[in-house]
């Protein structure tokens, strides 16, 4: 029997940070079309009113493709398009305040709310408390995009589940950082739902069969 998350398993793309906004939504479509389940919008420094048309643009191509689609840490923007959840890191909102201003906007469906836990497991214990729907851990491998960021141990993962015990829904376990279609398998094998991937994905000569190929993993 499937468990039952409160995040859908598989690929969770992020968006890289090119300045050709037409080439990146080609690139997202192509991945929605490859099988990705999930994508987060992250466009740092966007003034608000050019991420509000950004965004909204994107929305719109992951609707067409049932894909859920996540803000990068602006709560406000998530809220402002209708978006289905955001991502909060250590510097972000306190995820129940998001969570009531969320309650207060005529929303069809909850804001979903995922967390960084970094390699902290107290940070995840802190999120199954509060009820969040993912808990990510990361960076896993070297990361193009945060070549600095801390470095998480794959063993996150089943120590993570020890604390989840028998929970349904549960909060799923995200991976994080330098993941790409090389080391993807182990971190899946580590007790991963998802896997989030940045350059992975959106820097391969074909994003499509790339989606398809990172999704596929999580059939077998």
């Amino acid at each position: 029997m499937t468990e039952k998350l409160r995040f859908p398993r598989g690929l969770y793309g992020i968006t890289p940070a090119w300045d050709d906004i037409n080439k990146l939504y080609k690139a997202i479509e192509q991945a929605c079309e490859g099988g990705m389940n999930v994508l987060q919008w992250r466009r740092k420094n966007t003034p608000f009113e050019t991420a509000l048309k950004q965004a909204a643009q994107v929305a719109e191509i992951c609707k067409q493709h049932h894909t859920l689609f996540f803000i990068n840490d602006d709560w406000k923007l998530a809220l402002a398009i209708g978006a289905d959840g955001v991502h909060l890191g250590r510097e972000d909102a306190d995820p129940g305040f998001v969570r009531q201003q969320a309650a207060s906007h005529n929303r069809q469906a909850p804001l979903l709310i995922g967390v960084s836990c970094y390699n902290e497991l107290d940070k995840a214990q802190q999120a199954i408390a509060q009820d969040l729907d993912y808990i990510a851990f990361g960076a896993l491998f070297t990361s193009q995009v945060k070549p600095d960021a801390e470095k998480a141990s794959l063993d996150l993962f089943p120590a993570a589940r020890q604390l989840l015990g028998k929970q349904s829904p549960r909060p799923a376990l995200v991976g994080i950082g330098g993941i790409d279609i090389h080391n993807a398998q182990r971190v899946i094998q580590a007790g991963a739902d998802s896997i989030s991937v940045i350059s992975g994905l959106f820097e391969q000569a074909d994003v499509r069969s790339t989606a398809k190929a990172l999704s596929n993993l999580f059939e077998n």
